[in-house]
């Protein structure tokens, strides 16, 4: 029995010390992701782009509609590229273009055919730098009486946030399961990777957060969201096993200027979620039913004053 206890010690802190000293920096390191496709894949036109942040060269798409109402940055999640297959990327472009919203999309720091820095995701804290570049992108190369629009899934919807918090100025959000939540979007995950319970993961995601300069607290998305001044549309997935439906709902019990719009509930084994394994949900609204996330955008933009007659 007495080495039953010493063995179950040991384990306890051999898990404790992969969790302070080698999981934070392992976990967060975005693999390579190279962007193998194109716009033209799925008929659109567009122009390859590079946006610079910070002294990198960041490679993205222009895809312009002809007579846009409005330009739509999108932003991907930790770990994706322009063209995650979980959110069908290259569809969701093709569908705000023929709603006459041009896109401007690209790979962020550290992912896709980006260069990399310490090749580590920061859920927003560095990346929110890549989409004001975007922005200021977009001044120089369209025409700035058209109104913005900011779109992040994930990690690309806290880095929206964080980008909001950090002066961009844009006519409407539209955020699509956003990581308001660091520590527990990171215990989710570990769960979601491994099949693990999450309970294993929060002291991981506890050091990723109090050691390794992840957002907690005051500069957590979910905290920085409150202050949000501008319309924001919430798509949340309500099964999402990483970025869950709880912290949109005390988001937009925070602020009112959130929408919070709720998918259907899709049944596992689903074709739309086919190869995501215990991902299932996450950010899965559009590639699952397209027309109910389209209408969804569609209802916001007439509240926000972007009709499709104001061309």
């Amino acid at each position: 029995m007495r080495k039953l206890a010493v063995a179950a010690l040991a384990l306890v802190g051999f898990w404790l010390g992969m969790s302070l000293f080698f999981l934070p920096s392992y976990a967060t390191r975005a693999t390579d992701n190279p962007v193998v496709t194109a716009p033209s894949d799925v008929g659109l036109n567009y122009q390859d782009v590079v946006i610079h942040s910070d002294g990198l060269a960041l490679p993205g798409w222009w895809m312009p509609a002809a007579n846009p109402r409005a330009v739509l940055m999108f932003v991907h999640g930790a770990g994706s590229n322009r063209t995650s297959h979980f959110i069908d990327s290259l569809n969701l472009y093709a569908a705000f273009v023929m709603e006459d919203i041009s896109v401007l999309t690209i790979d962020l720091r550290n992912h896709g055919n980006a260069p990399k820095t310490d090749g580590h995701w920061t859920m927003g804290l560095e990346e929110h730098r890549d989409l004001l570049a975007m922005s200021l992108w977009l001044d120089d190369h369209t025409d700035q009486s058209v109104p913005r629009l900011a779109m992040g899934a994930s990690m690309g919807g806290a880095t929206v946030i964080h980008a909001l918090a950090n002066g961009l100025a844009v006519d409407g959000v539209i955020l699509l399961d956003p990581a308001l939540n660091t520590a527990d979007s990171l215990a989710q995950g570990g769960r979601t990777e491994t099949g693990l319970p999450s309970v294993l993961f929060q002291p991981y995601a506890w050091a990723a957060t109090t050691f390794y300069g992840l957002p907690k607290g005051e500069s957590d998305a979910g905290a920085l969201i409150t202050d949000v001044k501008q319309p924001i549309l919430l798509i949340q997935d309500p099964d999402d096993p990483v970025t869950r439906l709880t912290f949109a709902q005390a988001a937009a019990g925070t602020n009112p200027m959130i929408q919070l719009v709720t998918a259907a509930p899709v049944p596992q084994g689903a074709d739309c979620l086919r190869n995501k394994g215990r991902w299932g949900t996450h950010v899965a609204a559009f590639k699952c039913d397209s027309q109910w996330t389209m209408n969804a955008v569609n209802k916001y933009l007439h509240t926000v004053g972007l009709h499709p007659s104001a061309l």
